[in-house]
């Protein structure tokens, strides 16, 4: 039996231009922020989508004004630290993507065939979030728009993948925190640069090489792969939780 640790491959082997689906503002910061920061230094174009108007973001009311302008400029102002422009934003409602999934496949395969990602990041089938599942089901059966060759990088924000492919993200780091800070509505419920810094410490704990301090882990598989690794996966992810709906077990 072998040895199955993650492996650390070089982030030069990437190129744009590069796709980023987030169902909220937020989770691309989030999921892969480190990444998104390095792409932008070597100038890749880069396009942001956030899908929906985060208008579940505020539960408590503690903002004034309206939570969707909160957000949206947050994430506006992440992005600028990251050195990324504006994302587009899709304003469907937070919170019930599943229930415009025809709708909101058709725009991913809409905006992969405008863009011709070289490299996609979008979220992994393994996630909790419905809105977040509903975009990796998108994904999935939107692949035949990517060009052939596109890296897809998944990433997780309720669960980071479980033995994926790691990138050293220690030099964009630094960035990454302070993006996580321009959330300022979110962080009144929960630490977002805090527990990310546990997080992306966390996922080079089998590494022993000097100076790799930070991390970011994803899926990484071809187009082709999406739409049967998001069968089995989401099939095994709710085998996992239990989840009432899964008849038959695995």
């Amino acid at each position: 039996m072998n040895h199955l640790f993650s492996p650390l491959l070089p982030r030069d082997q990437l190129t744009g231009p590069v796709l980023v689906l987030a169902a909220h503002p937020d989770d691309e910061v989030i999921g892969c922020g480190g990444m998104l920061a390095w792409h932008a230094r070597q100038g890749h174009r880069i396009v942001v989508v956030h899908a929906t108007d985060g208008a579940q973001g505020d539960p408590a009311r503690r903002e004034v004004g309206d939570i969707r302008d909160v957000r949206r400029q947050e994430g506006i102002e992440a992005l600028r630290r990251l050195g990324i422009e504006p994302a587009l934003h899709w304003d469907l409602p937070d919170g019930n993507l599943p229930e415009h999934l025809a709708g909101l496949t058709q725009r991913v395969e809409q905006v992969m065939r405008e863009v011709q990602p070289k490299t996609l990041y979008s979220f992994h089938t393994g996630e909790a979030h419905r809105d977040h599942r509903a975009v990796a089901k998108a994904t999935a059966d939107a692949f035949a728009a990517l060009p052939a060759d596109c890296r897809c990088l998944l990433y997780g924000v309720n669960f980071v993948p479980a033995g994926g492919t790691l990138f050293d993200t220690t030099d964009t780091y630094a960035k990454n925190y302070e993006a996580l800070k321009a959330y300022v509505s979110q962080n009144a419920y929960i630490d977002l640069p805090g527990m990310s810094e546990h997080r992306c410490r966390a996922a080079t704990v089998n590494l022993d090489i000097p100076g790799v301090l930070y991390g970011e882990m994803f899926v990484d598989v071809k187009p082709h792969e999406l739409p049967a690794l998001h069968a089995a996966h989401d099939r095994l992810h709710r085998f996992m939780q239990r989840d009432p709906s899964l008849e038959g077990g695995l």
